[in-house]
């Protein structure tokens, strides 16, 4: 007995030698149970079966067909199953039989520089190939993980965003783990390769490696924990208890469940991480226990030392915990404000004061909004300084719905309005149509002309000194689509020669738009109408904005 065309001794056409001539197996293709194929993986010493197929999916044979098998899963060699005779079959070399045994085929993950992060790969006919699948999801992630000794998954991504795609075959396609499979092939695959395809849908994941981080009980000196800060991913951090995603008590991924955070374990400089992965503006205070409402169950007792410049809170560097316990919940107040601009006038540089908070735009209210506000405002459009406040209610209008009752504190030398201490106004302190407004020092040629306060035109170079806006254009939502910039009056599209995942990044974090997952070129979303900007690229992917890199 033999296996041939799969690569090596445990995959391939199943062929038997009968008088010293070797001959392929056939089989009716209503043998769903292909009892024959368990047979064969185990008298090879192959052991389980992953794959078995009729329909001849290591090619057909060219010579005699010997047995057409009628097994029962025990028979110890494929000869002692019932069959009509040596040479006498019913079916052709469309319906030759292969299987592809356990001990045939490998998986690892790669590019994630150890072994239980990376680009999900499979070792097929002797080839490594990517894993494709659209959605790909944590339950395939946690099959992944244990199946490696890895712990449980930390997180399910796509690989062009994570460590990058395949450039050999794709081995499998289309996978779907219910997460509680004892291995990677007890999974329902779809789709055995290889296959020379496209690699837009290679998979990855990042397990719970070892670490030195705790999960205990509140007051308890903890239990051993195996994670690996660097490799857990986006998704680890998120806010709970509050009024939307970006205040409240703060939680980590565990496995497949969230753990609270013990309160000693956060300062500023690790919320201002948080603030900035979750698309919530600045930090703006670290309460501690009280504030929103406490968790149950475990908590993570090691401690994130961030210098605050770190794109996500995984990437921090860890303190070992103190093992005393817990003594209450970490707590994060961010501000919210993922975006700011003008309305009401064609420049960009002139109007209505407008915040943008959870993906929804409002005018903020003109009680507390003082001049010092206004030039940090005008510096972050690129605006030049502010030349005058507008009284509310002038030509840009009142606003429409409700106005933000947010009051700031800027000193004026601030980079960004969500820099700025903040605080809540009152009901009374902001009537309807009490909008504020400002009246920046430099504008810009727009479709109903500019110029100066004075009215004398202002030329603008194509350089990152413009409105400083970035917008996503032909995708499916504001969060992905072609790079577009405000460049003289007008949008221009990003030449893509320069482009990569840190200035993708950079432009998700301006735009609010969390972690950036890929940087695609060759006009994924088509092509722009407007004209070419070729200055983009160059961030290191921890700037604030576009403008900075």
């Amino acid at each position: 007995l033999r296996l041939v065309g799969g690569g090596g001794r445990c995959a391939g056409r199943v062929e038997v030698k009968h008088n010293g001539e070797w001959g392929s197996v056939c089989v009716y293709d209503f043998d769903w149970e292909a009892s024959w194929a368990t047979v064969v993986c185990r008298q090879l010493g192959c052991g389980r079966v992953t794959r078995a197929s009729a329909y001849a999916p290591f090619g057909e044979a060219t010579g005699r067909i010997w047995l057409q098998p009628f097994c029962r899963g025990n028979e110890k060699k494929l000869q002692d199953c019932p069959h009509f005779g040596w040479g006498q079959h019913f079916c052709d070399h469309k319906r030759d039989v292969g299987v592809t045994c356990a001990d045939a085929v490998e998986l690892r993950l790669a590019a994630g520089g150890g072994p239980c992060a990376g680009r999900v790969e499979v070792k097929l006919q002797g080839r490594w190939g990517s894993v494709g699948d659209d959605q790909w999801d944590m339950e395939d992630a946690e099959v992944v993980c244990q199946h490696l000794g890895c712990g449980s998954a930390a997180g399910a991504h796509s690989a062009s965003g994570s460590f990058g795609n395949g450039e050999g075959p794709v081995s499998l396609a289309v996978v779907d783990c219910h997460g509680d499979e004892a291995t990677f092939w007890d999974c329902q695959i779809r789709g055995w390769g290889p296959y020379a395809a496209l690699h837009d849908f290679d998979t990855a994941v990042t397990c719970q490696g070892r670490s030195r981080a705790t999960v205990g009980t509140r007051g308890s000196a903890g239990t051993s924990l195996t994670v690996t800060p660097a490799l857990l991913p986006a998704g680890f951090a998120r806010l709970v208890g509050g009024d939307g995603a970006c205040a409240g008590r703060l939680e980590v991924r565990h496995g497949r469940a969230w753990v609270s955070v013990c309160e000693d374990a956060v300062d500023m400089e690790a919320a201002r991480v948080v603030c900035r992965e979750l698309g919530c503006g600045q930090a703006l205070a670290v309460p501690g226990t009280g504030r929103f409402e406490a968790g149950t169950g475990l908590f993570w007792e090691g401690g994130f030392s961030c210098t605050g410049t770190e794109p996500l809170l995984a990437t921090c560097a860890r303190r070992p915990a103190h093992g005393q316990g817990c003594a209450g919940h970490a707590s994060i107040i961010c501000s919210s404000y993922t975006g700011f601009r003008l309305a009401g006038d064609s420049s960009g540089c002139a109007g209505r004061v407008e915040v943008e908070v959870g993906g929804t735009w409002g005018s903020l209210c003109a009680t507390g909004w003082d001049l010092p506000d206004a030039h940090v405002l005008c510096r972050h459009l690129g605006c030049g300084p502010s030349a005058a406040i507008v009284p509310p209610g002038g030509s840009f209008g009142g606003g429409d719905g409700p106005l933000r009752p947010d009051a700031f504190g800027c000193g004026g030398i601030e980079r960004h309005p969500g820099e700025c201490p903040t605080a809540v106004l009152g009901e009374p302190a902001c009537p309807p149509g009490h909008a504020a407004a400002v009246n920046c020092s430099v504008t810009r040629e727009g479709p109903g002309g500019a110029g100066s306060p004075s009215g004398h035109p202002i030329p603008v170079l194509a350089v990152p000194t413009g409105s400083r806006r970035v917008r996503l254009a032909g995708g499916p939502g504001r969060c992905a689509g072609r790079v577009e910039v405000y460049v003289e009056g007008t949008w221009a599209t990003v030449c893509q020669e320069n482009w990569d995942l840190p200035d993708a990044t950079v432009v998700c974090r301006q735009l609010g738009c969390g972690t950036a997952l890929a940087a695609p070129g060759s006009a994924r979303f088509g092509p722009g109408t407007g004209p070419l900007w070729p200055e983009a690229g160059g961030c290191a992917g921890t700037e604030a904005s576009l403008w900075d890199c």
